[in-house]
C-alpha cells in the first residue's frame, strides 16, 4: 500500500499480510526469517535496507530526530522518528502508522517523519508531538506538510470496557463524539466502540491546523479487511495474537546521491 502518490520526492509504503510477517526491531524471527522478509520488501521497492532505521516502539510519545542513520540496531524507546536523511520505519499490527512529508522539499525542507499511533499514543498526542518536532526542524504545518494515516483497527472492531481505563479515558479527554455503543461483551459488561482514526483526523485537522486537503486516511480496518479471495488483508494482534506478525511501514526521501552511514534493521 502506497501513500503520497502525488509527491514524487517521497516513497511511503505499508506492507500487507501477503508480503509476509515483518517482525520488529527486536524480533528478527527464527534464524532471521522476519528480518529477511523486511529486507526483501525494502529492496523490492528500491529502498536500501542498510539506510533504513527502525523505531523500537514502547507505546509512548517520544520522538527522535535523525540527521543520519545511527549504527545501532534500532532507535530505542521511541514511537516517532523525524529524519533529514535515512529512511525511517516502524512495525504495526492494529496500531496506526502516521506518515509525514513535505509538499516542497527544497530550501532545507527535505524532512520526513513516521510515527506509531496505538491507543496510548493517540490519547497522549503522538501526532502533535510529531508536528511540533517537524516544525522545529523547519516544516511549516499550514503550508508545507502532508500527513497520511495508514490502516489500523477501525471503529467497527475496536471496543473498550465501561470503566475509567476503558471508555472513561476517552470521555475525560473530550472525545465523547468518537465513542459509540457496542452492546454487551462476553464478560457481561457493556462495551463501547472507539474511533481512533477519527480522533487522529480531528487532532490533525482541528487542533493542529493541518489543511484537510493535505491529510489522507486509509479506510481499511486491519482487523476485518479482506482480499478479493476472502482472506485477511492485514495482520491483526486482536485477531491472531502472534508475536512478530507485523506489517512494515516505511517512508523515504527520493534524493539522488544521498549517502548515510549503515544502520541495521
Amino acid at each position: 500500500m502506497q501513500f503520497f502518490t502525488h509527491l514524487p520526492h517521497v516513497t511511503a509504503l505499508m506492507s500487507e499480510l501477503a508480503d509476509g510477517p515483518m517482525g520488529s526491531s527486536t524480533n528478527p524471527g527464527p534464524e532471521g526469517e522476519l528480518l529477511s522478509n523486511r529486507v526483501r520488501y525494502l529492496e523490492r521497492h528500491a529502498i536500501p535496507p542498510a539506510e533504513t532505521v527502525m523505531a523500537g516502539l514502547v507505546h509512548g510519545v517520544a520522538v527522535r530526530v535523525l540527521s543520519r542513520a545511527p549504527r545501532e540496531r534500532r532507535v530505542q524507546d521511541t514511537d516517532g522518528l523525524v529524519s533529514r536523511g535515512p529512511a525511517v520505519a516502524i512495525g504495526t499490527q492494529d496500531c496506526f502508522p502516521l506518515f509525514f512529508a513535505p509538499l516542497d522539499p527544497s530550501d532545507g525542507h527535505a524532512i520526513i517523519g513516521i510515527a506509531h499511533a496505538g491507543w496510548p499514543g493517540v490519547l497522549n498526542g503522538i501526532a502533535g508531538k510529531m508536528v511540533t518536532e517537524l516544525e522545529l526542524a523547519g516544516i511549516d504545518r499550514r503550508r508545507n506538510l502532508a500527513v497520511a494515516i495508514g490502516p489500523g483497527i477501525r471503529r467497527c472492531c475496536f471496543t473498550v470496557r465501561d470503566d475509567e481505563r476503558g471508555v472513561g479515558q476517552y470521555v475525560d479527554l473530550g472525545y465523547r463524539d468518537f465513542v459509540g455503543d457496542a452492546g454487551i461483551g462476553q464478560d457481561g459488561r457493556k462495551r463501547y466502540r472507539v474511533d481512533l482514526a477519527g480522533i487522529l483526523l480531528h487532532e490533525l485537522r482541528d487542533q493542529l491546523s493541518i489543511p484537510p486537503g493535505r491529510i489522507e486516511a486509509a479506510p481499511e480496518c486491519t482487523f476485518c479487511a479482506r482480499t478479493e479471495s476472502g482472506r485477511p488483508r492485514f495482520f491483526s494482534s486482536r485477531r491472531e495474537r502472534v508475536p512478530g506478525n507485523n506489517m512494515l511501514s516505511v517512508i523515504r526521501l527520493n534524493r539522488p546521491g544521498r549517502h548515510t552511514e549503515a544502520a541495521w534493521l
